[in-house]
Order: structure tokens, then sequence, then C-alpha cells
């Protein structure tokens, strides 16, 4: 970025390898931008997806299905809960 340390309200963007300038860069208007002034936003309007049936997850299908295919018994064996 180049720009006259004197005169901030004129600054352009440019290339360091060509020297070409890209677009101009302007000053802040920080008054303007402290009243918090934004536009309003809109609600998308988005279909809602179907849910999928309940059962098991596609990839937990796939890891079970593999267990029973090469009769491994599966890497995780839950711990049975203690009736206190």
């Amino acid at each position: 970025m180049r720009f006259a340390a004197w005169d901030l309200s004129w600054v352009y963007l440019s290339d360091p390898k060509s020297g070409a300038i890209l677009c101009r860069l302007y000053p802040q208007d920080k008054k303007k931008n402290a009243e918090g002034l934004r536009a309003p936003k809109t609600p998308a309007l988005t279909t809602p997806e179907p849910s999928s049936p309940p059962g098991l997850a596609p990839l937990l299908q796939k890891i079970i299905h593999q267990y029973a295919t090469t009769g491994l018994p599966p890497a995780y064996l839950p711990k049975p809960q203690n009736p206190s």
C-alpha cells in the first residue's frame, strides 16, 4: 500500500510486484460507523428437511455390518449398569 502521510483521503492499494493500482481505499467515517444503524436481517425462508426415520445411523449400520461379516467381536462393549 502506498500513501501520502499528509493526506490520507487519497490512498490506493497497489500490487507490490507490478506496481499496478488495484483500487482506491476510502477513510472510515468513525462518527457514522459509531451510530450503529445496520440493515435489518430478513429471516431465511427455507423449508425444513424431512427428518430421517428413527433407527441406527448409517455409519453405525456399516460398522455393525462389517463386524457381522467378519465374525470379530465389537471394538466396544458397554459396561452393564449396576442397579443401586
